[in-house]
């Protein structure tokens, strides 16, 4: 298995990092000799003959500078000679050692001469042993790559990475004669690889046509990794917090959690009898894009053990800021565990929130618990109902009991006059001829985020979405982005929608899905809020590290290319394509997405749009 060090070095704005490649791994100890010497860095080293030379297959993630830093190896106490070669042809050097003690006296040759610039993607070392000289065992290598967000699966082929992706502006006939758009870096680092952390807002003040592209990723793939990964996502879990292992009386010092306190208090002067035990918490809520303030609770308490009955009453504080109706549980030897069930919209974000547990016995008691937890209480399924069914497409109304932007939610209405209201988010479907059935391609939330999908190519019976897009002016006091759609106006079998706004804005989609990709053209923007401080659309995706992604790269009119996480501030272009460049292990065939500006004027303020008859 190759094994990496790394060290970073600060060379004038290049960032530099040190890798060192033991010379075994499971494809060079299958074809050479492997000799076990104490004083190799891991108890290893690979024979290597002029008969039998040594190639170590290595990847990189983009066009950089490799230099061959030092070569760690031994020799049969006799003259050694060799050449390293990187991919069959660019000579790094030659190098030559007299006898020196024999395999268990190790040479370090020091930086080779030569230094090249290589394209991303699949590589390879070569050492070949020159004729007449000694064989020689091979320990590591190490070189320096110029690359800052170089890491070891990538090193090690286990994720690819493509040299440069081509993204053809659309329609630039059109393009050509807009105005130019910003892109904002917004984005945070996260290791969940189910938050949205890459945030980036796109601001025209005169847009009035854009176009949204989804297509296949540009690397080869067949892969379909498309399932959630929940490692480091510990606020996605239904705990909200737990307190275990304590007794509960007035001697008791206050227990401290994360973002939760328990808090002991004597009723009266016998509090062995009776005691009162405050859970103060805070909970997240819309402006974190979460539903824990929102939703509803299971409280649960277990005592250890009991020799008499206890009486438990339990109140919490509403929002209006008074104390709830008390709800009593009595507990006794054969029921150490008992449960209070707490309503939706009971509690704030940004603020304490109280439970209030008063305990009480007839005769002094230990009260020692096991735990106190404060649990989500379970999702009810989303009801789904198809609203339209024909030849050429499928539309479904989805309303999620609790969304994180709950109570509200948009009203759908298509040209045949059917109505569906409470809906937090739309689907639609196109046919996929090769397997009789349909694929999903659009769907639309009430929070203005858009999601497109290519066609499931042949041979998977569907793809997962990744990138999505807000469409509209988004409130920017929120760490998630969002504006509010109330209703939905849907022409189906044209794929032509207008879109109402809460502020009263609206616009016009137009969707087209072909073999190739699945468009969305967006136009008679009517906005409300000031074009210059609110983005018309922002993009939201995710990067955890290279080959963990749902994006990794923007690139601008398809020239410059730039990491979706690098600090780069703003970018001006009319073309922005949100893609990857490393095969992902989530969500690998979700797509690339591509923003291009058709049209671009200064319209004079219109009236505020209301919900009417189609047009």
């Amino acid at each position: 298995m190759m094994i990496l060090v790394i060290c970073t070095v600060l060379i004038p704005t290049v960032f530099t990092k040190t890798f060192i490649l033991q010379a075994d791994n499971s494809r060079t100890s299958a074809n050479h000799p492997v000799i076990h010497l104490a004083n190799s860095s891991n108890g290893n080293t690979i024979m290597v003959n002029e008969f039998e030379p040594l190639s170590i297959n290595f990847c990189i993630r983009e066009k950089t500078t490799l230099r061959l830093n030092n070569f760690r190896f031994s020799s049969d106490n006799a003259n050694a000679l060799f050449t390293v070669n990187l991919d069959h042809g660019y000579w790094l050097g030659t190098y030559y050692s007299p006898p020196k003690g024999g395999r268990e006296t190790f040479i370090d040759t020091g930086r080779f001469p030569r230094v090249y610039t290589f394209d991303a993607g699949w590589h390879v070392l070569k050492v070949d042993v020159r004729p007449g000289s000694s064989n020689i065992t091979v320990d590591n290598i190490e070189f320096d790559i110029d690359d800052e967000r170089m890491n070891l699966e990538i090193l090690q082929c286990t994720i690819m990475c493509i040299p440069e992706a081509n993204f053809g502006v659309r329609r630039p006939a059109l393009t050509a004669n807009t105005e130019s758009a910003v892109i904002v870096q917004q984005s945070y680092d996260t290791k969940c690889a189910e938050v949205d952390n890459v945030n980036v807002p796109i601001y025209n003040p005169a847009v009035s046509q854009f176009l949204i592209t989804a297509t296949l990723p540009q690397y080869k793939s067949f892969a379909n990794r498309r399932h959630d990964n929940l490692t480091n996502c510990p606020h996605l879990p239904p705990e909200l917090w737990k307190f275990s292992n304590f007794i509960a009386n007035s001697d008791t010092n206050d227990i401290r959690g994360q973002n939760s306190s328990l808090i002991f208090i004597a009723k009266d002067f016998n509090s062995r009898k009776s005691i009162a035990v405050i859970a103060s918490f805070k909970l997240e809520g819309e402006k974190e894009g979460s539903i824990d303030s929102k939703i509803g609770n299971e409280l649960y308490l277990r005592f250890k053990s009991l020799h008499v009955p206890v009486t438990v009453m339990m109140q919490y504080r509403e929002r209006s800021g008074r104390l709830s109706d008390p709800s009593v549980r009595t507990f006794d030897p054969q029921h150490l565990e008992q449960m209070w069930t707490i309503p939706d919209f009971t509690w704030i974000e940004d603020t304490d929130n109280y439970i209030v547990l008063s305990m009480e016995a007839d005769v002094i008691i230990k009260f020692e618990v096991d735990y106190l937890q404060l649990i989500k209480r379970p999702m009810v399924p989303d009801e789904i109902s198809t609203i339209y069914r024909s030849d050429d497409v499928i539309i479904e109304t989805v309303n999620v009991q609790l969304s994180w932007l709950a109570p509200k939610t948009m009203t759908v209405r298509l040209s045949n006059g059917v109505i569906a209201e409470n809906i937090t988010f739309i689907r639609i479907y196109r046919p996929i001829p090769w397997n009789n059935g349909y694929a999903q391609v659009f769907v639309l939330y009430n929070d203005g985020n858009v999601r497109l999908l290519p066609t499931a190519p042949d041979g998977t019976d569907w793809i997962p979405f990744g990138t999505s897009v807000i469409i509209g002016q988004t409130k920017g006091d929120r760490i998630r982005p969002y504006t509010i759609i109330t209703q939905v106006d849907i022409i189906p079998e044209r794929w032509q929608m207008k879109v109402y706004y809460e502020d009263g804005s609206s616009l016009k989609m137009s969707l087209n899905s072909t073999n190739d990709e699945t468009q969305l053209f967006v136009s008679d923007m009517n906005f409300m809020q000031d074009r210059v401080t609110h983005p018309f659309a922002t993009i939201r995706s995710m990067y955890v590290d290279e080959g963990n992604t749902d994006v990794d790269s923007v690139k601008i009119d398809n020239k410059d290319t730039y990491n979706i996480m690098d600090n780069w501030g703003s970018l001006t272009g009319r073309s922005f394509a949100f893609h990857r460049r490393c095969i992902s292990t989530h969500l690998t065939l979700s797509p690339d997405i591509q923003v291009d500006l058709l049209e671009t004027n200064h319209p004079m303020p219109t009236p505020s749009a209301s919900p009417s008859t189609f047009k």
